[in-house]
């Protein structure tokens, strides 16, 4: 492509007050006030920096008191524990009520806003995340308002709106790219949840199309002034600067148009694949939009690149080595019709992973759904060892060494045999509905696939500081927890945490639901110590029949009917042990409740709130 020369732009005898040509201001840095663009911009990316910053300051404060308090109830009773379950200052708890914790109004967060069955217009942001956005929102429009406005004509502000809005579309665009990768490093950095940056990807994301679709009609506008409505067509189908810029601008209009929840809700697996073709298209018009121009930009949208690149080629390098060998190919994955309309996936990883509970994977499976990958929870990891090669008893080739003590710490180790990820996935629509569909049609309601996972990711949180941990689950969401209470259990038999109590609340619809996780829970109830820490409170709210309720235990006890959260709250609150973490993973009427709950005793006893979420 032969690069553009400014000068060929042709421009009328129209003049401004300072005697230059319109349309020289409808490109290039003509009219652009440059320095206020560079100084707008280091405004923009310092304020995320400032953000960061103090996020990990309150980290390390949190990291750190979590570490003291963990070391120190390792060994302590019920009774010296007691020093953790009050508060010692008023001011993190009342943040913690009154703003991180806090909803936007009164209880509703993640509960979805539904027009009807079929429109669903998404959730409300926290308290916390809504200040965020309307300062990110308005210090944008400060920016792009504050022009030279003395001695200027329209066209000269025109000109200076086109290349303020322009840069900070482009100067968002880092960030924008960064909060909507997978391996995003800020995650792990400052433990905030993928879920934050994806709420704050989408509304970034709008930021960008605003910005860039006021830079065009900035430039229209002059362009209408120097050339008329007709300059407008003719520069698009000469000019290769012209028709890029146009490509960016339409492409964020489509991504925005698309954007909102009903539209996201409703075809969510079309939408991901436009999206994604959207932003390429985006991407590739504004690199080219700022490159034949030569513009200060130019490192700004390679540094986007950069970004989306390294997401992908990490994520491709990760299914890889977890999943993939020379002599097996890809994992085995083994798929289980469960009742209540569920499946039970297992998939046999080529290498170990290191595991931490709470995490969850994204799964592809090619012939299912092709390139698609959804989220889920791993509700049980296993590695297993193989065992050694059956000898005769006749056999004398074993050698002397075999019989001699081992001589080094990695003599004890056994190979690592395959490791197990297994998670349940509930039928909806799209890939989960053609999953248990074909499962569910399958021999004995067993199907074996080839796929791949990717991650792990998440698993932010650490539980193992806390004298007291109250879990609540909703139908699916007790996958999450379930890993939860295995590590507790076996770190309390190991004296390595300072958990002495376990309250599992989970909410089902029938009985049926139990078969999701029985065989993780009946291991569950067979480890060591399990009766002293964990009691099980189990609501089925349709019963088939009274009888099916019925507890089977002093420490599982089955109710029929919907759990009230601040019963069992004050309840468990009354008897807690150290400090408490309270922890949620369902739907967003639960979470809402139980989030509520416990707001309202945030500023009583030492308590933290926990919430697990997809949202989408």
């Amino acid at each position: 492509m032969t690069e553009l020369d400014p000068r060929s732009f042709p421009t009328t005898n129209t003049s401004t007050p300072g005697h230059m040509p319109i349309g020289s201001f409808t490109h290039g840095l003509t009219g652009v006030n440059q320095p206020m663009n560079i100084t707008f911009t280091k405004a923009l990316w310092l304020s995320f920096v400032g953000l960061c910053i103090i996020i990990l300051l309150v980290r390390f404060a949190q990291i750190g008191s979590a570490h003291l308090r963990h070391l120190y109830s390792l060994t302590a009773t019920a009774e010296q524990q007691s020093f953790w379950t009050v508060n010692r200052s008023s001011l993190w708890p009342n943040l913690k009520k009154h703003l991180l914790y806090a909803p936007l109004g009164k209880k509703r967060h993640n509960r979805e806003i539904q027009l009807s069955s079929a429109i669903n217009i998404g959730t409300l942001p926290s308290r916390f995340h809504f200040g965020l956005l309307t300062l990110y929102f308005l210090s944008n429009l400060a920016y792009c308002v504050a022009l030279d406005y003395k001695d200027k004509s329209k066209v000269e502000l025109c000109a200076q709106l086109r290349g303020r809005s322009g840069v900070l579309a482009v100067a968002n665009m880092i960030p924008l790219f960064i909060m909507a990768g997978r391996n995003n490093p800020f995650i792990k950095v400052l433990r905030v949840s993928f879920d934050t940056y994806n709420l704050l990807h989408r509304w970034i994301g709008r930021m960008v199309v605003l910005e860039s679709v006021v830079h065009t009609i900035a430039w229209m506008a002059n362009q209408i002034a120097a050339t008329g409505v007709k300059g407008i067509g003719q520069k698009m189908a000469r000019y290769p600067f012209i028709q890029y810029g146009f490509l960016g601008t339409f492409a964020m209009l489509f991504i925005g148009i698309q954007s909102p929840s009903a539209i996201r809700h409703a075809f969510y697996e079309t939408f991901l694949h436009l999206h994604q073709l959207a932003a390429l298209l985006a991407v590739v018009g504004i690199y080219f939009h700022l490159s034949i121009d030569r513009l200060p930009q130019v490192p700004y949208i390679q540094a986007v690149i950069c970004i989306w690149a390294f997401d992908r080629f990490f994520r491709f390098f990760r299914i890889l080595y977890r999943c993939w060998s020379w002599r097996e190919g890809f994992s085995n994955v083994q798929v289980e019709a469960l009742p209540g309309e569920a499946c039970r996936v297992t998939v046999e990883l080529r290498r170990p992973w290191t595991y931490k509970p709470g995490c969850h994977v994204y799964i592809y499976l090619p012939s299912i759904s092709f390139h698609q990958s959804h989220p889920f929870s791993v509700a049980w990891c296993d590695q297993t060892s193989p065992a050694p090669a059956p000898r005769s008893k006749h056999d004398s080739s074993a050698s002397a060494d075999e019989e001699k003590l081992p001589k080094y710490k990695t003599d004890l180790d056994r190979p690592a045999g395959p490791t197990t990820v297994s998670l349940v996935i509930h039928k909806r629509t799209g890939m989960t509905a053609r999953l248990y569909d074909r499962a569910a049609a399958s021999p004995n309601g067993r199907l074996s696939l080839r796929g791949v996972v990717e991650g792990p990711y998440g698993s932010l949180e650490s539980l193992h500081s806390y004298g007291t941990v109250i879990l609540f689950a909703g139908g699916i969401g007790i996958t999450h927890q379930v890993s939860h209470i295995r590590d507790l259990i076996q770190g309390y038999a190991d004296g390595s945490v300072a958990t002495r109590k376990i309250v599992l609340i989970w909410t089902v619809r029938t009985t049926e639901h139990l078969e999701w996780v029985r065989p993780w829970m009946d291991d569950i109830l067979q480890m060591p110590g399990r009766r002293e820490i964990l009691k099980i409170l189990l609501f089925v709210t349709k019963p088939k029949s009274p009888r099916e309720v019925i507890s089977p235990s002093a420490t599982v006890q089955m109710y029929p009917g919907r759990p009230q959260p601040q019963v069992i709250l004050d309840k468990e609150i009354d008897d807690r042990i150290g400090t408490m973490a309270v922890t949620v993973c369902g739907p967003g009427s639960l979470a809402d409740s139980v989030r509520q709950a416990a707001r309202k005793r945030a500023d009583v006893v030492a308590l933290d709130f926990v919430e697990e979420s997809f949202t989408w």
